[in-house]
């Protein structure tokens, strides 16, 4: 079980703003399934105005991106169940892919810089439906959102990927958050989420991760 407590020390840390620090916690949370943690999280959150209903909304619905669509319906519904009758204005959600592919590719490239190419290349080799989604979907439609940070979306996806054990993917976010402006310790400040949300074999690993990943690019 997950106690305030717990989260006052976890927002209390100065190498991450709290902000950003609980829309990870919370989105992980949802993304591993503990549904618990993420109702704790996000009565934390809202008596204690550290993020409003609709950053929360948004950490949430992101992680559909790395966890499936279960987890983001789940997770969204345990925001709309404690929030009750406090409506949230929806944004517009058409579906214009010109502007989701444009977007799209502006914001990979700036995640992945020097290394986007390649990227690009050998996805398309793979699967060419993956690396045109991951463009318009991935990027363009969702991580190009307004209502929070990229640097914050950045944080949340390396978050996530690293409770579910995707470390090629954890790699590649970790460089794209300090890509798009985080620093090495605000990297590092996910790691006190994680020890929450993990066991301890899966922490240990991203702890690794972070550590190579950080050291490489210093």
């Amino acid at each position: 079980m997950l106690y305030h407590y717990q989260l006052e020390q976890l927002v209390a840390g100065n190498d991450l703003a709290p902000t950003p620090r609980i829309l990870c916690f919370a989105a992980t949370a949802g993304s591993v399934n503990n549904m618990q943690a993420l109702e704790t999280a996000i009565q934390y959150s809202i008596e204690n105005k550290i993020a409003t209903h609709a950053e929360l909304y948004e950490a949430l619905l992101q992680t559909y991106l790395f966890a499936g669509f279960p987890a983001a319906l789940e997770s969204l519904s345990v925001l709309h169940n404690y929030l009750g009758n406090n409506k949230l204005e929806f944004m517009d959600s058409s579906y214009d892919i010109p502007n989701f592919s444009a977007r799209g590719e502006n914001l990979c490239r700036s995640i992945y810089t020097n290394v986007y190419d390649k990227m690009r290349s050998k996805l398309g080799k793979v699967s060419p439906e993956l690396d045109q989604w991951m463009i318009i979907e991935g990027y363009g439609k969702t991580l190009s959102r307004p209502g929070i940070p990229t640097k914050t979306r950045e944080l949340i996806s390396a978050s996530s990927l690293a409770a579910l054990g995707w470390e090629n993917q954890l790699y590649s976010h970790i460089r794209g958050a300090v890509n798009v402006g985080a620093s090495h310790s605000e990297c590092r400040a996910l790691l006190a989420g994680l020890r929450l949300l993990c066991d301890e074999v899966r922490y240990k690993r991203t702890e690794i991760i972070m550590d190579t990943v950080l050291e490489a690019i210093q």
